[in-house]
């Protein structure tokens, strides 16, 4: 039998993403001489969280994208949760990150925590070159600033429901557990854009937004290039790490979540060798060959909104390269 080659076609997703940023100066909330606690409504007014998004977010999207200890430690100070998580895969893969770039643009802020008590969050958004971006920014305690805690695209065509008014403040809930309305959508659309594709696709989640087409689009192009010589899945799970849930004005909730897709490759009898072309890919393989299976899994995060009534949907979400097995 001859030798075939055939090369791996990453499925990594190029749309639209939302950035938030991280580190306030010792003027702002969260650390010394931080505005008086506000025992109703939003937990800080609403330009105190304008002004606080504003240098959050231009520090975050600076940030070292290298690695080594001092730039470890600079990611560690500027970004916590989805955002740390998403770009420590991007900076060990060697993967582009889910940001358009550095320029930040028609800044907005979307949501305050309500109450006085911690951890508080900031929603915000703005544009960089053509992408819209979601930000969240967050302060686990008195003590601890503002960091950027997600920074997604958001997906196209997308638009999210409206919220409280940010002098009222918006309920907003940072948990290891995100509410069961909220997991069942995650695995609602980890079974409406799995591939092979579900038999019976489910109704109480919609994917048609720009995120969800391009997976199912690449899913389907992988597997027709494959063809005969490999088996090709595809599956996305809800992965450990803090969520965070704010509570639209109509009730439901937008929910940033972090999720895992696996990509699976199998070799039939009828490949000899699998080659890998994806430069990121080839560096967490550490190998630019496969003879009998190849797994790749990239970090996600994903921003569902939940209505009261209706189909779930997805209005942002990321996606980055972050390891791979092979033999």
């Amino acid at each position: 039998m001859s030798r075939t080659k055939t090369p791996f076609v990453a499925t990594m997703i190029a749309l639209p993403v939302l950035l938030g940023g991280c580190g306030v100066g010792s003027s702002l909330a969260g650390i010394h001489d931080a505005p008086a606690e506000q025992t109703g409504g939003a937990s800080i007014s609403a330009d105190t969280a304008s002004t606080v998004s504003k240098r959050v977010i231009d520090d975050a999207v600076s940030v070292s994208r290298t690695s080594g200890a001092a730039d470890d430690a600079e990611r560690d100070k500027t970004l916590s949760g989805l955002a740390l998580r998403e770009v420590n895969a991007s900076v060990a893969s060697k993967d582009r990150g889910s940001r358009a770039g550095e320029e930040v643009d028609g800044l907005k802020v979307l949501a305050v925590s309500r109450g006085k008590d911690w951890p508080r969050a900031v929603l915000a958004t703005s544009q960089t070159k053509d992408v819209q971006y979601l930000h969240v920014l967050v302060s686990q305690a008195a003590d601890q600033p503002y960091t950027l805690f997600a920074d997604v695209p958001m997906a196209a065509g997308a638009s999210v429901p409206a919220l409280a008014p940010l002098e009222e403040g918006t309920p907003v809930k940072l948990t290891k557990a995100p509410s069961q309305d909220v997991t069942s959508a995650a695995s609602s659309w980890a079974k409406g854009v799995a591939f092979p594709a579900a038999k019976k696709a489910p109704k109480d989640v919609s994917v048609s937004d720009g995120f969800s087409a391009a997976l199912k689009k690449n899913a389907k192009k992988t597997d027709k290039e494959l063809g005969a010589l490999a088996d090709y899945s595809q599956s996305q799970a809800v992965a450990s790490g803090e969520s965070v849930e704010f509570e639209l004005a109509d009730g439901g909730s937008l929910t940033f979540m972090p999720m895992t897709r696996t990509d699976t490759i199998t070799a039939t009898k009828k490949l000899k060798e699998l080659k890998i072309k994806q430069p990121a890919l080839k560096h967490v393989l550490d190998a630019s060959t496969v003879k009998k299976s190849l797994t790749v899994k990239h970090v996600e995060t994903i921003g569902f909104v939940t209505p009261a009534e209706g189909k779930s949907r997805v209005v942002a979400a990321s996606d980055v390269l972050h390891s791979a097995k092979g033999r």
